[in-house]
């Protein structure tokens, strides 16, 4: 392989820095209004430019007294594709040392593309620049394996100020003449009164503005005095909004920088819509002389004068701007309308009517808006109107603080609405059963103990994991055959599950069927027996012996075979100190654990994470009157049934 190509970096088309620069260096209005820009960028406060004349051989120029660039510098900014310059040189300019009372600038440029506009004017051109005593003179041309190429031609020292001029090496001309220069350039760069430009040695002035393209208006402040606006459409919108906004002044001074932005924060124009791209205005409020901040940076946000009239001036800007936008406006009315016509069609006239008056009213007062967030909005009002809880919703969002805004917005963003409602609902209802056991376990006083086992029933996932299946439900049959055991002919209750009534409480069966391989029931597979004593009552050996009877019953009547595993709880208020433990009998087939109500209750607890506990403020637990002496859990001594839970 060939060392030389092997070493060879990347190559460029010659046809890159067309599509790379586009209009840049193809359109003449462009072309100007990026190297005026640069000046702008650079803190000149004078620029001159001389217009090209192939009939009297007159080479392009265009000369600031900016702040100049050291050889480091123009290598760095010059010969970086799309170099950052904010990342480089910050969101402001700074003035040269002999200006520095002066206030920052805000630049146009970012991506370091308006330098290439030069190529529109010659190729090559030169790049002569100036300061700290140095001067560097630089040929830049295209290349032909790269974009460009620069070379220095000349360099000398004991230069006096600084600035940059670029020059053409011919006078090929452009389409455009300088009269049509000073126009573009006009209807741009006439918001600083310390930033003048001149064509040709005519200063570029709101006289060269065609008359279709400004207007001027005197506004009265009432009580103060009168303000002009100068009102300026560029005819075209640009690429960004760097040289267009609202520009005051006071006695011939640029107070703060232009922008749609007003001081204090109220946005005029969204900065993404043409207009923003396209209108000017310029403010004379010689009125405010009083009311300028001292290093006019702002007004005085509290000063009366200030408030009435940038109240007065906003008004007259957006009735203005209104009678540019009607045609926009109607259109992003039909354009919502035909959207949304068949979900507006379901609503009754006195809902259709209101949603007709709100988007003709929110595109009417709010031109920034643009139509697809229009849309959005429409369409939720339009779904609101057709929900049963109507304008509920937008009450409930006007009562949220910004924080919980965003974490509903991040909310929706995981989840949908009904599966998060799903999931609500199920921690909802076992929260709330959680509070209903606490209660009454705790009340020894209590004597419906049939509400008890309805509970137990619904929650069987206390128990652990394997309880949550839906295929455990109340075993009736074996509920007939316990009371026959009993002799007891008590009601249990009438509710699903019927459970069987003891002198000392009550016991219920839940079970999940065993199926053989051609999936037909057979028989039970788990067995869950849930006696529940009467609070104040506890749990000795008499009361494990008495449930281990009621499984050698079920079993000696058939109802249960060796395939078959049981569970007895015994829950009650206190259990005996020597019979805390489980107890297994049937080869380990049955299990016979005792647990206090607390252990019970705080196993609920642990298997809802802790929730109960932190959505104690939470309204349907307020609303369910919860009583903050049940969220204090006293001491358990079952810490290891505990432990399971978690």
């Amino acid at each position: 392989m060939d060392t030389q190509t092997a070493n060879q970096g990347v190559l460029f088309d010659d046809r890159f820095l067309d599509k790379y620069a586009g209009p840049i260096i193809s359109d003449p209005a462009v072309a100007i209004v990026e190297l005026v820009a640069n000046a702008w960028d650079a803190y000149a406060t004078k620029v001159d430019i001389i217009w090209p004349k192939r009939s009297q051989n007159i080479n392009f120029r265009i000369t600031d007294n900016g702040k100049g660039m050291t050889p480091a510098q123009f290598e760095r900014r010059w010969k970086t594709l799309d170099y950052n310059r904010l990342a480089d040189e910050g969101n402001r300019s700074a003035p040269p040392l002999d200006l520095a009372s002066a206030l920052p600038r805000k630049p146009y440029g970012r991506n370091g593309k308006g330098r290439h506009a030069a190529f529109k004017f010659s190729d090559p051109y030169m790049v002569r620049t100036w300061r700290d005593g140095i001067e560097t003179t630089y040929e830049v041309r295209r290349g032909t394996t790269q974009p460009f190429d620069v070379t220095i031609i000349s360099s000398r020292e004991n230069v006096p100020g600084h600035g940059t001029e670029i020059t053409a090496t011919d006078s090929e001309g452009v389409a455009m003449d300088a009269d049509t220069a000073r126009e573009i350039i006009g209807t741009r760069f006439l918001t600083d009164p310390n930033f003048v430009v001149s064509v040709d040695g005519t200063l570029v002035t709101f006289d060269d503005i065609p008359m279709h393209s400004i207007q001027k208006a005197d506004v009265d402040v009432p009580g103060y005095g009168m303000v002009q606006i100068v009102m300026i459409d560029s005819q075209k919108a640009d690429r960004t909004t760097r040289q267009h906004g609202i520009a005051w002044r006071v006695n011939k001074r640029l107070v703060g920088n232009p922008g749609w932005i007003g001081f204090d924060h109220e946005r005029i124009l969204d900065g993404r819509s043409t207009e923003a791209k396209r209108f000017q205005f310029i403010i004379s409020a010689d009125i405010l002389e009083n009311a300028v901040q001292a290093d006019w940076s702002a007004f005085i946000a509290t000063d009366a004068a200030w408030q009435t009239t940038r109240d007065a001036v906003h008004a007259q800007i957006k009735k203005y701007l209104s009678t540019f936008t009607a045609d926009r406006r109607r259109e992003a009315k039909e354009t919502v309308k035909e959207t949304l016509v068949k979900t507006v069609r379901r609503l009754p006239p006195a809902g259709r009517e209101r949603w007709n008056q709100f988007v003709d009213e929110v595109v009417d007062t709010c031109p920034s808006i643009s139509t697809e967030e229009v849309g959005k909005v429409a369409g939720i009002l339009a779904n609101l109107e057709l929900s049963t809880s109507k304008f509920g919703l937008v009450e409930k969002l006007h009562e949220l603080q910004p924080g919980d805004l965003d974490a509903l917005y991040q909310l929706l963003d995981d989840w949908t609405l009904r599966l998060a409602k799903d999931a609500l609902d199920e921690i909802q209802t076992r929260l709330k059963l959680i509070e209903d056991l606490d209660k009454k376990l705790r009340d020894e006083t209590m004597d419906e103990v049939g509400d008890l086992q309805p509970l137990f029933e619904r929650s069987l996932w206390v128990f652990g994991p394997e309880f949550e299946s839906l295929e455990f439900t109340s075993n009736r049959g074996m509920t007939e055959v316990i009371r026959k055991i009993f002799g007891s002919d008590k009601a249990g209750s009438r509710q699903r599950p019927d459970f069987v009534m003891l002198p000392d409480g009550s016991v219920g069966l839940y079970s999940r069927d065993a199926h053989d391989l051609g999936h037909d029931v057979d028989g039970v597979s788990r067995l869950v027996v849930a006696e529940i004593k009467r609070p104040g009552v506890g749990i000795g050996s008499e009361q494990k012996d008495q449930a281990w009877r009621y499984v050698k019953e079920l079993r000696n009547k058939g109802l249960l075979t060796e395939a078959a595993t049981t569970t007895c709880y015994i829950l009650g208020s206190r259990i005996d100190a020597d019979e805390s433990g489980h107890r297994t009998e049937w080869d380990g087939r049955v299990t016979i654990i005792p647990m206090t109500y607390n252990t019970f209750v705080r196993r609920a607890e642990k298997r809802m994470l802790g929730l109960r506990d932190k959505l104690k403020d939470a309204p349907f637990l307020l609303q369910h009157d919860v009583d903050g002496s049940y969220l204090e859990p006293p001491q358990d001594p079952q810490a290891d049934l505990l432990a399971g839970a978690s």
